[in-house]
Parts: C-alpha cells; sequence; structure tokens
C-alpha cells in the first residue's frame, strides 16, 4: 500500500502558521517584560510589554480576518490597514523608549502610549461602521507595509549605538532581533506588486519570526 500524497497548502494556510508562531512569541515577549517590570521597575520593559501585547493582539485579528472574512464578514470590511497602523505606533514607543533613560521621559512616553493604545482600540472598534476605502495601488500597500520595516531599522540603528557604547548582550541581540524584523518585512515587498513572488512572503515572515525569537532571547538571556 502507498504513501498516500501530502495535500497541498494553500498560501493562507502556510502564512496562518506563520503568523500563529509570531503571536505566540510575541505573547511570551510581553509576558516576559511584564514579568520583569515589578522587579526591576524600569519603565522601558513596560514600553516593551505593551508594545508586543499590542503586536500580539493584532497578530490574533489577521489570523481572524485572514481565515474568516470572507465568511462571517463578507469582505464588508478590512483589518489590514489597522494591522499596519498597531505595529508601526508599537514599534515606534520602542524606538522611543530606546532614545533616553531619563524617568521622567520614559514615563511621558508611557502616558502617550496608554492614549494610542485607546485610539487604536477605538478604531478597531469603529471599523464597521466606516467607510472602506479599497486601495488598488500595489505601490501604496507595499509603501505603508514598509514603514514597519523602516521604524524597526531605525530600532536597530539605535541599538548598535547603545551596543557600541556599553556593548552588552542585551543590546546586541536587541539590535540583530530588529535588524532581522526589518528585512523580513522588506523582503516581502515584491509579492506586492506580484502576486506569484508568494516565496518572497513565506521567505519574509520566517527571517521576521526568526526576529522575533531573537528578541525573546534578548529578554531571558540578555
Amino acid at each position: 500500500m502507498g504513501i498516500l500524497p501530502m495535500p497541498p497548502y494553500t498560501e493562507t494556510q502556510i502564512t496562518t502558521v506563520l503568523l500563529i508562531f509570531q503571536v505566540a512569541v510575541t505573547f511570551l515577549i510581553s509576558v516576559r517584560a511584564f514579568y520583569l517590570y515589578p522587579k526591576t521597575r524600569n519603565p522601558l520593559l513596560f514600553i516593551v510589554g505593551m508594545s508586543m501585547g499590542m503586536i500580539t493582539f493584532v497578530g490574533i485579528v489577521g489570523i481572524v480576518g485572514d481565515n474568516y472574512n470572507a465568511t462571517v464578514f463578507a469582505g464588508h470590511f478590512t483589518t489590514k490597514w489597522f494591522r499596519y497602523l498597531a505595529q508601526i505606533v508599537s514599534y515606534t514607543f520602542i524606538f522611543l523608549s530606546s532614545v533616553r533613560t531619563s524617568e521622567r521621559y520614559l514615563r511621558n512616553v508611557r502616558i502617550w502610549q496608554w492614549i494610542f493604545t485607546v485610539l487604536l482600540l477605538a478604531t478597531l472598534a469603529a471599523i464597521p461602521f466606516i467607510p472602506q476605502i479599497q486601495i488598488t495601488d500595489p505601490a501604496i500597500d507595499a509603501s505603508i507595509s514598509s514603514l514597519r520595516a523602516v521604524v524597526t531599522f531605525v530600532i536597530f540603528l539605535n541599538y548598535v549605538v547603545i551596543f557600541m557604547g556599553k556593548e552588552s548582550r542585551f543590546s546586541f541581540l536587541m539590535g540583530l532581533a530588529f535588524l532581522l524584523i526589518a528585512f523580513g518585512i522588506a523582503i516581502t515587498t515584491p509579492q506586492y506588486f506580484e502576486k506569484s513572488m508568494v516565496l518572497y512572503l513565506y521567505v519574509g515572515d520566517s527571517v521576521r519570526t526568526l526576529g522575533l525569537i531573537t528578541l525573546l532571547i534578548a529578554f531571558y538571556a540578555g
């Protein structure tokens, strides 16, 4: 009796598996950051925990949207722009938390992070009630997505500067993590212009996942 061939997996199924893995890793990063925060009272840990928690949440929104939009929501609205915006905002606050270390500055960053988090959640809740803008130009799609790569690459550069001053393992791992995340997002860009180039999406998501794993290692071993 021969071995039955494995059924071909769809693009949605493969990206969903990668996204589930990313959600699991970002959730662990958030939990670790919030676990360390009461012990150190370092506002940076709180900010990272909040940011990774939001990225975890939008990852779950992405899984639901990619797999159930066609049947449950019937294509009436999309959460793609919310997911991009939430990631850009979350990574921006991680960058801001790494710029300066004064307690007053980080406290202000944390206050603004709370404000933007509330606004993001309000935006998500309002999506079913606002007109949906359909953007067909792949250049606009790719540009908005690439803003995530720009922000994470800037975080990488900032941690390079920090590492040159402190030469700590944590700053090295943080820099490496955000370099991988930035490259992972950038690698997916060709797929916006040519949907058949789905391999770029798989490779890019895999590299981004590796970056998130490195970020997790930084919070456990850094």
